[in-house]
């Protein structure tokens, strides 16, 4: 009995004090309420990990399912080249892919880049063409070779017929004053212009501007046609368009015989030359002394025909 009374007593003197001293009642209230936001506060910040955990978690999953395959550069691509399978890889990244990329090579090979392409770029539908023309003329020069460009007028292109991506033949015509050919005192001088084939199976780059064919379209407006040639023929056609008369032939796109190449003077079209026939039967008879002169080979067509003629 005597220990339940003191604590009763113990208890009466509690509350008299906070009674009687209203700051340590206000102390304790305070200290009350502030365990209770902290209790209130850890719960809260609970739900919102959890919360954010979740909503994490769907935002993945949604990133996941949103991702696409879109067609990018394996390594640099210059302007001008045929794309191969090599030349591209897939990548991963979020959707939607952008407008005009591949999700797939099979389109894109085979196909021509119209401009330099960087490694790791997306491949773009309108960077890529079935035509190397789109290009520039740069993509169009077999390797090896230079794009030069030759002064014509239209009847020396075939009467305007000649289209990019023919093939021809290149005869240069020189003009007498080349030479420096003088007569003597007293003589006449006569006029030594000679014509050659200077090229064989050239090809042609573009006619004038265009760089594909125009199907039966005639080049009346043409001026210049640009061909493909090895760096040693270039100072040949450099020189010829300087001093002389460029004349182009079209060949026969299955036609890539070279013939012998000959050069042609005013004297061997003279008239009167014997034809080869009597030549070879002089020749044949031991009487080769009475058919002197120059062998020449006349081609027409496909034909070709041999003559003498008088030196």
């Amino acid at each position: 009995m005597a220990t339940t009374v003191t604590g009763g007593n113990a208890g009466m003197n509690l509350v008299q004090r906070l009674q009687r001293n209203p700051i340590l009642l206000l102390g304790l209230s305070i200290s009350l309420i502030a365990v209770a936001v902290v209790l209130i506060w850890l719960n809260l910040s609970a739900r919102d990990a959890a919360s954010v955990q979740t909503g994490t978690s769907l935002q993945v999953a949604e990133g996941l399912e949103a991702a696409v395959s879109v067609l990018v550069a394996a390594h640099d691509i210059p302007r001008g080249q045929a794309v191969s399978a090599g030349d591209l890889r897939l990548h991963r990244m979020a959707g939607p892919a952008p407008s005009g990329s591949f999700s797939d090579a099979s389109p894109a090979i085979g196909r021509v880049a119209t401009n330099d392409i960087r490694a790791s770029q997306i491949v773009f539908r309108n960077s890529l063409s079935d035509e190397p023309a789109a290009a520039g003329i740069a993509a169009l020069i077999p390797e090896g070779q230079r794009a030069f460009a030759l002064r014509v007028a239209e009847e020396d292109i075939v009467g305007g017929f000649l289209q990019a991506g023919d093939r021809v033949d290149v005869f240069a015509t020189f003009p007498g004053a080349v030479y420096g050919q003088q007569a003597g005192i007293g003589q006449r001088a006569g006029d030594q212009s000679k014509s050659a084939l200077l090229l064989q199976d050239m090809q042609v780059l573009a006619v004038g501007a265009a760089l594909s064919s125009k199907g039966t379209e005639i080049n009346n407006g043409a001026r210049t046609v640009t061909v493909a040639a090895s760096p040693d023929a270039l100072a040949r056609l450099a020189l010829a368009g300087r001093l002389g008369h460029i004349t182009l032939a079209i060949r026969n796109p299955a036609d890539r015989d070279m013939v012998p190449a000959e050069t042609v003077a005013l004297d061997d079209l003279r008239p009167g030359a014997a034809p080869v026939s009597t030549a070879e039967t002089m020749e044949k008879s031991g009487d080769a002394g009475q058919a002197t002169g120059r062998r020449i080979t006349i081609y027409s067509g496909a034909s070709q025909s041999t003559v003498m003629a008088p030196r």
